[in-house]
């Protein structure tokens, strides 16, 4: 039996984005970004698509599994930047976040998707920020919508 999420049409569809705001000018263009595109490809109304703010990236794997326990939503897009420094806070941090979203992802049988930058400076950041080909809000909120499409069908 399938779960009441997957046969839900797009009017019940709920999508979380969970976004780091630690480099704000890099983020609220994510946000922005994202929210476009989820908004167009789901054909979803903006009360169905929930954001959720934090401080940094470390926080937002607890977040987004928060978000799972207690709200069930359709899908989960990341979004957050970090960039590298002169230690190895950054692979650490980098590393386990992402290892945190897959284990998340699976434990609940929601789909997430990531645009957290891991760049080496700010200008990458930026690059990957700005609508343009290589922007990773953008690609995340593309994945999203195609995990979405995908799991309805299986």
């Amino acid at each position: 039996m399938k779960d009441d999420r997957e046969m839900a049409p797009d009017n019940k569809l709920v999508i979380y984005v969970v976004v780091s705001t630690f480099y704000k000018k890099i983020s609220g263009k994510q946000l922005y970004n994202a929210k476009e595109v989820l908004l167009r490809e789901l054909g979803i109304e903006g009360n169905q698509l929930k954001i959720i703010e934090c401080l940094g990236s470390l926080e937002l794997p607890y977040l987004i599994n928060t978000v799972c326990k207690k709200y069930s939503p359709n899908g989960v897009v990341a979004l957050g930047c970090i960039i590298e420094g002169e230690t190895t806070h950054f692979e650490v941090l980098s590393n386990a976040i992402f290892d945190k979203l897959i284990q998340i992802s699976i434990d609940h049988d929601t789909p997430i998707t990531s645009a957290i930058l891991t760049v080496k400076n700010e200008q990458q950041a930026i690059e990957r920020s700005d609508g343009g080909p290589k922007d990773r809000a953008i690609e995340a909120a593309k994945s999203l919508v195609s995990l979405i499409k995908l799991k309805r069908e299986l």
